[in-house]
C-alpha cells in the first residue's frame, strides 16, 4: 500500500468521524423538536387559545347590547260593517339593552379570569410532558446502546475464553465439562446481545415516533461530566415546593376556585335582576296602524324570581357537591404531588450513591477479573473462576450503565414535579453531554443494528471486540495510573473499540 493510498484512507475516517460528530443530534434538539411535534401539546395550546376567550365573552354579557332591523309586512283588515282595509307595513327598529343590576354575570365575568388561567397552566403542563418524554426516550435509547456495547463485550470475552480453553483441551489441560460449561455461558452471553439488540430498536423507534424523524447518532455523556447537585439539598424542601407548584396541584386550585364562583352563581339566581331597556322605531307603518308612525320606548324592568320548582336549590346542592369534590381533588393533588418529590429525590439521591459504589465495585470486579484470567493461565485458577468472575464483571457493568441514567431522569423527574422543567433545564443537563467525541458510538451501534436488520448475523461484531475482551466499564472515571506501561482508560477503550466497529461495518 503506497503513501497516497494510505492518505486517502486517513481522509475517509477523518471524514466519516467528521460526519458522525455532525450527525449526532443532543438532548435539546431532541426535547425541542419533541414539544414542536407533540399532539397532545398542540391540543393543549388550542384549548389555551380558546379558554382566554372567556373573559372578552363574560365582558361582552356585561356591556349594551345594541342590536337592529327591517321589515316589510303585508296587512289586511276586515270588520263587519267596515269596509275592509288593506296595506303594507315596513320600517326600521333599533333596540338597545343593558343589564343594571346581574350578580350570576358579574361573577362569571369574575370567573372568566381563572378559566383563561386554567388554559395556560394545561399548556405549560403539556409540554413539560412532552420534554420529560423525550428526555426518558432519549436516555432509554442511550442506556440500550451502552448495553449493546456491554453484551458485545460479554461476548466477545467468552468468545476468547473458548478459544483459549479448546487449545488448552488439544494440549489435555481442559476437561470437556470446562467446555461445556464456557459454552452454555457464552450462548448465554449471545441470547444477552439479542435481547439488547432488540431493545435498541424498540427504544430507537420509540425516540423517532416521538421526535418525527430518525437519528444518525445522540451525543452521549462526557467521560467528565460529574452528577448534578441538587440545591437546597433538602427533601422536604422539595416536597413542599411540589405541593405548591406542581402543575396538577395548580389546575386544582383553579378548579376549586371556579367551583366556589359556580356556586355564588347559583345563589344569584335568588337575587332580583334589573335591565334597561330602550327601542326606536322611526317613522313607518308602526305594528297596528295603518299610518306612518314613530315609536320609541324605554323601560326599566326588575325581575324578582318567587318560585321555580326547586330548580334552583338543587343547582345550589349539585354545585356545593361539585365545590366538595374540587377539594378532595385538590388535596389528592397535593398529596401526590409531594409524594412524587419525595420519591424522585430519593431516587436521585440513591443513584448518585449507587452510581459512586458501582464504579467502584466495576473497578475492583475488573481487576479481580484480570487477576482470575491470570491465575488461570498458570494453574492457580479454574475455568470456572474466570467464569464466575467475568459473570460478575458484566453484571455491575450493567447495573452501572442503568443507575447513571436512572439518577439523572429521576433528577429531572423531580424538577417536573416542582413545575420547574423546561428546557431552560434541559439545556444545564444537555452541557453534561459530548456529541463531538462520542457520537462515532452511537453511529457504531445504530449501524450495527441495521445491519442486523438487513441479516447481517451477530458474528459480525466479534472481531471488533476480541481486543477488548476485558475492557473497564464505560463511563467509569480512570483509577489513579499505576506505575509502569500506560494503561487505557475505560472510556479510551471502549471508543477504541467502537471505533474499530465503525471501521469493520464500512
Amino acid at each position: 500500500m503506497n503513501k497516497r493510498t494510505v492518505a486517502g484512507l486517513l481522509l475517509a475516517l477523518v471524514g466519516v468521524a467528521h460526519a458522525a460528530s455532525a450527525a449526532a443530534v443532543d438532548l435539546l434538539t431532541v426535547a425541542q423538536q419533541a414539544a414542536d411535534r407533540d399532539a397532545a401539546l398542540a391540543a393543549s395550546r388550542a384549548g389555551s387559545r380558546a379558554a382566554r376567550q372567556a373573559l372578552p365573552k363574560a365582558r361582552a354579557a356585561l356591556l349594551p347590547q345594541l342590536s337592529g332591523g327591517w321589515g316589510r309586512a303585508y296587512n289586511k283588515t276586515v270588520m263587519e260593517g267596515v269596509p275592509g282595509e288593506s296595506y303594507w307595513q315596513n320600517g326600521w327598529t333599533v333596540t338597545l339593552s343593558q343589564p343594571v343590576f346581574d350578580w350570576g354575570r358579574w361573577t362569571a365575568y369574575r370567573q372568566a379570569d381563572l378559566v383563561g388561567a386554567r388554559g395556560t397552566v394545561d399548556a405549560a403542563r403539556a409540554q413539560q410532558a412532552a420534554i420529560l418524554q423525550a428526555v426518558r426516550a432519549y436516555f432509554d435509547e442511550l442506556a440500550a446502546e451502552d448495553e449493546l456495547a456491554r453484551a458485545d463485550d460479554y461476548t466477545a470475552a467468552l468468545e476468547e475464553h473458548m478459544a483459549q480453553l479448546r487449545r488448552r483441551r488439544a494440549a489435555g489441560e481442559a476437561t470437556v465439562i470446562d467446555l461445556q460449561e464456557a459454552e452454555a455461558a457464552r450462548e448465554q452471553a449471545r441470547l444477552q446481545q439479542l435481547d439488547a439488540r432488540s431493545d435498541l430498536r424498540l427504544r430507537r423507534l420509540s425516540l423517532e415516533q416521538i421526535t418525527g424523524q430518525p437519528f444518525a447518532g445522540l451525543a452521549r455523556l462526557s467521560d467528565t461530566a460529574l452528577m448534578p447537585r441538587l440545591s437546597p439539598d433538602n427533601r422536604e424542601s422539595w416536597a413542599a415546593q411540589a405541593e405548591a407548584h406542581d402543575y396538577w396541584v395548580q389546575l386544582k386550585q383553579i378548579d376549586r376556585r371556579i367551583a366556589q364562583f359556580d356556586v355564588e352563581k347559583a345563589r344569584a339566581r335568588n337575587l332580583p335582576v334589573v335591565n334597561l331597556t330602550a327601542s326606536h322605531t322611526p317613522a313607518g307603518a308602526a305594528s297596528g296602524y295603518s299610518r306612518p308612525t314613530t315609536t320609541t320606548t324605554a323601560m326599566l324592568s326588575v325581575t324578582i324570581p318567587i318560585f321555580e320548582g326547586g330548580e334552583t336549590d338543587a343547582i345550589i346542592d349539585e354545585t356545593l357537591a361539585l365545590q366538595d369534590k374540587a377539594q378532595e381533588e385538590l388535596l389528592g393533588a397535593t398529596r401526590v404531588a409531594g409524594a412524587t418529590a419525595r420519591e424522585n429525590w430519593s431516587r436521585f439521591h440513591d443513584g448518585v450513591t449507587r452510581v459512586d459504589a458501582l464504579t467502584r465495585l466495576a473497578r475492583t470486579s475488573h481487576a479481580a477479573l484480570l487477576a482470575t484470567q491470570v491465575g488461570y493461565k498458570v494453574g492457580s485458577r479454574t475455568s470456572t473462576d474466570v467464569l464466575r468472575a467475568a459473570e460478575a464483571f458484566y453484571a455491575n457493568r450493567r447495573d452501572l450503565i442503568l443507575a447513571r441514567y436512572t439518577a439523572i431522569v429521576a433528577l429531572l423527574q423531580l424538577k417536573a414535579a416542582t413545575a420547574t422543567l423546561d428546557l431552560g433545564e434541559v439545556a444545564r443537563v444537555n452541557g453534561l453531554l459530548d456529541g463531538a467525541e462520542r457520537s462515532g458510538s452511537a453511529v457504531a451501534d445504530r449501524q450495527a443494528v441495521a445491519e442486523d436488520d438487513r441479516g447481517v448475523t451477530g458474528e459480525g461484531v466479534v472481531p471488533r471486540m476480541q481486543a477488548q475482551a476485558s475492557a473497564p466499564p464505560p463511563m467509569t472515571p480512570a483509577p489513579p495510573a499505576p506505575s509502569g506501561p500506560p494503561v487505557m482508560t475505560p472510556l479510551e477503550a471502549l471508543r477504541l473499540a467502537q471505533q474499530k466497529a465503525l471501521a469493520a461495518t464500512r
